[in-house]
């Protein structure tokens, strides 16, 4: 999919399997396998944050998405990644890993949940005094993606981006 930049002011992605493909498909099934499984996560990745997505939770960058980003750069639009989370400890981990495989200029925030991710675009949204429609949201869940489109958001598939 080719993108018209003309009318787009922001792009948000996702995290998870969107800029960071996990290389354990179900982890999510194994992270949460055991409560000292679950709290051994946060806390790997909260006392190894630049190492943790290569090292405890491998994931690979997806190189369509590195080509797109890098596209919105020559177009100056600014970049966020807005990832649902419980926790805020595997945070600088996530922001580390979209620095060293995507750039320094991709500002990571959080919500909640699936559903506050819209609260999360409109707060990007004033602060960018621009328009929802001006705003393309990147994820990989349809979902999350149908969620968005029907609250007026321009959403769409990870698997959509074809540079």
């Amino acid at each position: 999919m080719n993108i018209d930049f003309s009318n787009i002011k922001v792009v948000i992605f996702d995290f998870d399997d969107t800029l960071a493909i996990h290389k354990d498909r179900d982890f999510l099934k194994h992270r949460n396998e055991s409560e000292d499984k679950r709290l051994g996560y946060y806390l790997n990745a909260y006392e190894n944050p630049d190492t943790f997505y290569e090292e405890i939770e491998p994931c690979d960058r997806l190189e369509n998405v590195y080509n797109f980003i890098n596209e919105l750069r020559k177009n100056n639009i600014k970049m966020y990644a807005l990832s649902g989370m419980k926790f805020s400890f595997h945070f600088k981990a996530k922001q580390n890993f979209i620095n060293k495989h995507y750039g320094d200029d991709i500002e990571l925030v959080s919500a909640g949940n699936q559903q506050l991710k819209l609260d999360g675009i409109k707060i990007i949204q004033k602060h960018n005094k621009c328009e929802l429609n001006e705003i393309l949201f990147i994820e990989d869940l349809e979902d999350t993606i149908n969620y968005l489109k029907s609250n007026g958001v321009n959403a769409i598939n990870v698997n959509e981006i074809k540079y």
